[in-house]
């Protein structure tokens, strides 16, 4: 099974002019870390299924902020009851829903940033049997009969080559790895399912994926880049219709 990552093609003028702002019902704040002295908080670690609407003290999260680790730490052990087995919880991670405005036309399937994927809610259907992503609504306000906007929860899984040889913080995590351009990233560690996140700011697809979605991949002017690696045999979606780059 081959493994790609989905960008936006680069074209001169996209007839899809929708954009929206990105927000979230809930965050952890970023950090001030004591032992690395870095000053932090990522995208990509988000869990919109997770709600905190029942959490006591639930307006801890409600505010982008920055706080000193020890804090961090406390606010953090709050929400670990809440979320899924195996999630990465780090400083930045988002719960609940996508919130903000929106305003345009959005194409079929949308990826404002490399990290998240978007769908109209017409596709859920068609997800159905893949393994991996978990279809959330947004909660955008948008003009009246705006096409709503499904998010897909992507969960960690798989790795990036290069990643494990950077040593992280011993304190926060974080480490100095920086990832390689398209066409350069690989995967190290493949995941076992359909969807999977592989870093904070790479989400995967399989092939199965691209073959499910390849009308809509093309409408919406979206490239798949292979990040598998070359020892394994190129099968399935190098046969379809989609643009894709080794």
């Amino acid at each position: 099974m081959r493994y790609y990552t989905l960008t936006q093609a680069r074209i001169e003028r996209s007839r899809w002019t929708g954009a929206y702002d990105l927000g979230r019902e809930w965050v952890l704040p970023g950090v001030e870390c004591p032992t690395c002295k870095a000053v932090w908080g990522g995208g990509g670690y988000d869990y919109p299924t997770v709600d905190l609407s029942e959490l006591p003290g639930r307006q801890d999260f409600e505010q982008p902020r920055c706080v000193p680790w020890n804090q961090f730490v406390s606010l953090r052990k709050r929400v670990m009851p809440l979320v899924p087995p195996g999630a990465v919880v780090g400083p930045g991670t988002g719960f609940g829903a996508l919130t903000g405005r929106a305003k345009g036309k959005f194409a079929p399937v949308v990826i404002h940033v490399p990290w998240m994927l978007l769908v109209e809610p017409a596709l859920v259907a068609k997800l159905e049997g893949l393994t991996g992503a978990i279809p959330v609504p947004t909660r955008f306000k948008a003009r009246p009969g705006m096409t709503g906007l499904v998010e897909l929860e992507v969960r960690p899984g798989g790795s990036i080559l290069g990643a494990a040889t950077h040593k992280p913080c011993s304190t926060c995590g974080r480490t100095g790895f920086v990832l390689p351009p398209f066409g350069q990233l690989h995967l190290d560690e493949v995941p076992t399912v359909d969807f999977a996140r592989s870093c904070a700011s790479v989400a995967v697809v399989s092939e199965r994926v691209l073959e499910r979605l390849e009308r809509e991949l093309k409408e919406s002017d979206i490239v798949a880049v292979d990040v598998t690696g070359e020892d394994e045999k190129r099968t399935g979606a190098q046969r379809s219709s989609i643009d894709v780059l080794p």
